[in-house]
């Protein structure tokens, strides 16, 4: 008797059960990926330094392109990579006005000593491509100068509370 369903094709369960198979293992093996690289470069100087150096460049006006510029520098230093981008977070959409803000407004007094008018008429006098150009340079130089500031901050402090909590976890005495 020929019931229209083909031999060799298992049941429906039995198919779905290898893809329900294979979920846990991708996940376990993308969980293991994470902690390999949570633990990597991993030292306290080391920390510290990889926070500062995305902060660094999450302070620079390249938004878009800082999570790429974070990866690709903390791989080649062979830096914390998710520490770097943590760092990096500094120019999360609540605080990037500000912070662009407040690069552009340093890299103004750092490069033509006079604070940067903000203004529509300030704007419309200046030609439009001198106006990018200017304030991208000023942004630029402010960014490096607040992101420096700010990487030295929380650069040293994720070094100094890593080293306080490692030191606290090996005094504990093992149970």
């Amino acid at each position: 008797m020929d019931s229209g369903v083909p031999e060799n094709v298992p049941p429906p369960e039995r198919r779905d059960s290898g893809k329900q198979a294979r979920i846990p293992a991708i996940v376990g093996r993308l969980r293991d990926r994470f902690e390999l690289m949570l633990g990597e470069h991993a030292g306290a100087g080391r920390l510290g330094v990889a926070v500062a150096m995305g902060v660094l460049v999450g302070c620079t006006p390249f938004l878009g392109f800082q999570v790429l510029i974070v990866i690709a520098i903390a791989t080649l230093f062979r830096l914390n990579r998710i520490a770097a981008l943590l760092g990096a977070q500094v120019s999360t959409p609540p605080i990037t006005p500000l912070l662009l803000f407040a690069n552009a407004q340093v890299g103004a007094i750092l490069l033509h000593r006079r604070w940067l008018p903000i203004s529509f008429k300030a704007v419309r006098t200046v030609p439009n491509m001198k106006f990018v150009l200017d304030l991208f340079l000023e942004l630029l130089v402010g960014g490096l100068v607040v992101g420096g500031v700010l990487a030295l901050v929380f650069g040293g402090f994720t070094s100094c509370v890593v080293r306080r909590r490692r030191a606290k976890l090996s005094s504990k005495p093992v149970t």
